[in-house]
């Protein structure tokens, strides 16, 4: 199914860029540090019978996005924009963007839940080796989107925090 496929893509963007970053290449025999703190929040539902994709990105080191997908199919409408205030402030969050000719709006509530998950990863991508260390922390979701007159409640299984330190060196 074609939205499952975008889907996925997406996330997978989003999962690599909250690990490592939007930062470039660091020069040879220069290792870079960042330190990197944010939130992942990825959504799905339905909005007037078409599958809908939502993602809220924030990285305080590397600039916060908003993507929204609606449809599946040869309609899909959607896009990405970058947003210099991000989206979750006090536990409120809030997200806009224009689809498909109309304001759409992801809104509602996230608060850090559980315990911190220790991360620790070490990959080798791009003629770089990144080392990634920190934390993740479970965000409960309360959240839905307003497009085009219609509201539907999102389902944001995998919505988390994080705070990694993130260590980049050349391997050429």
């Amino acid at each position: 199914m074609r939205s499952t496929q975008l889907i996925t893509g997406a996330m997978a963007v989003v999962a690599t860029t909250a690990l490592t970053g939007f930062g470039g290449a660091a020069q040879a025999d220069e290792p870079t540090t960042t330190h990197e703190r944010g939130i992942v929040i990825e959504c799905t539902g339905t909005i007037d019978g078409r599958a809908v994709y939502a993602s809220l990105y924030e990285n305080r080191t590397f600039g916060n996005e908003i993507q929204v997908l609606v449809g599946d199919d040869n309609h899909q409408v959607g896009g990405s924009r970058q947003d210099p205030d991000g989206f979750l402030r006090k536990g409120r969050v809030r997200g806009t963007m224009t689809v498909g000719g109309d304001r759409a709006v992801v809104k509602g509530t996230a608060h850090r839940v559980g315990d911190r998950i220790p991360v620790s990863e070490e990959y080798d991508d791009a003629g770089q080796h990144i080392t990634t260390t920190g934390v993740h922390r479970s965000l409960d979701t309360g959240l839905r989107l307003v497009w085009r007159g219609d509201t539907a409640p999102l389902q944001c299984d995998t919505a988390f925090a994080y705070r990694l330190k993130v260590v980049k060196e050349s391997t050429v």
